[in-house]
């Protein structure tokens, strides 16, 4: 079995590094992994203190793995840290599982991580490996694996033969979206607007670089494997990252059983597509309502 190299991006944020780090010493498979860091350069004098401690940190915790630590001596930001990161990792490997630092994974996160790497390494229209499901019932889902036409960015895995259609340019990807008439499609036909985190992204409201690859996977028609229980917990939703305000919409449980995967058609089937849809029309009201709380609270400060 090939064990793809786990790579890490972190910026400030030592005690959501801590716990994502322990979590991946839980699994058994993380001894045997490549390990390579990159560490974003500090914004200003408060934030080269924090990074300076999380450098440290890293190469105590690091010390006996086979790690690389790459320390960024200036600010590159998230999107263009991710961006670049992933591509140095391709000059390399094949396939990579990525993470950021406000992430929790379960102790089985690499078995199922690589199993899926491994299997769906050839598969032309699988573009990446998820490990996080939102708080859906399992029991609505066809399978405990399951492809949908979508990404997620909190834990997951891709190969350099996917990421070679990341395109950067979202004027282009949009353009692309409205020619096609595709924005309901891309939406999911659902209370999430993955259409106008692409249009924030292109009026400088945000700096995510998932969007892009969302929508690099989407007008290739590629489908993202999905497990029904979360490997994954995203513990930053605190207000503490650069894109993401407080919220507690998406916290799910984390998985600590790992159904062995076994390979499967990679389409996507409508039931599973209605699951997630249904859950993005659900929330909707309390998302809406979170963003107005962070408001204010931004205000207040």
């Amino acid at each position: 079995m090939i064990i793809s190299p786990i790579v890490i991006f972190t910026y400030n944020r030592l005690d959501h590094l801590h716990f994502l780090m322990n979590s991946l010493e839980q699994n058994k498979l993380f001894k045997k992994s490549k390990i390579i860091v990159f560490s974003d350069g500090p914004k200003n004098e408060i934030d080269k203190e924090k990074i300076e401690k999380i450098r440290i940190y890293l190469k105590k915790k690091l010390i006996s793995n086979n790690s690389e630590i790459v320390e960024r001596t200036e600010n590159f930001g998230l999107s263009k840290n991710v961006i670049n990161g992933i591509g140095q990792a391709f000059d390399v490997y094949d396939q990579a599982i990525i993470l950021e630092d406000d992430l929790e994974v379960s102790p089985l996160f690499l078995n199922y991580m690589n199993d899926a790497l491994n299997l769906y390494a050839n598969s032309e229209n699988v573009a990446s490996i998820s490990g996080y499901m939102y708080p859906i019932n399992s029991k609505k889902f066809s399978n405990n694996y399951f492809f949908l036409k979508l990404i997620e960015s909190w834990g997951w895995g891709t190969w350099k033969r996917a990421w070679d259609h990341f395109e950067a340019d979202a004027v282009k990807l949009k353009k692309l979206i409205d020619e096609k008439k595709l924005i309901d499609e891309f939406n999911l036909g659902s209370g999430i607007s993955y259409y106008q985190m692409l249009t924030n992204y292109i009026n400088g409201k945000n700096d995510s670089w998932a969007i892009r690859w969302y929508a690099s996977t989407f007008l290739k028609n590629m489908n993202t494997l999905f497990p029904s229980r979360s490997f994954v917990k995203n513990i930053g939703m605190d207000s503490s990252g650069e894109n993401c305000n407080y919220t507690t919409v998406y916290d799910s449980p984390i998985h600590d059983k790992y159904e062995k995967l076994k390979k499967i058609d990679n389409i996507e089937l409508a039931s599973d597509r209605l699951a997630v849809s249904s859950f993005f029309q659900k929330i909707k009201y309390k998302r809406y309502l979170d963003n107005i709380i962070n408001k204010v609270k931004k205000f207040i400060k």
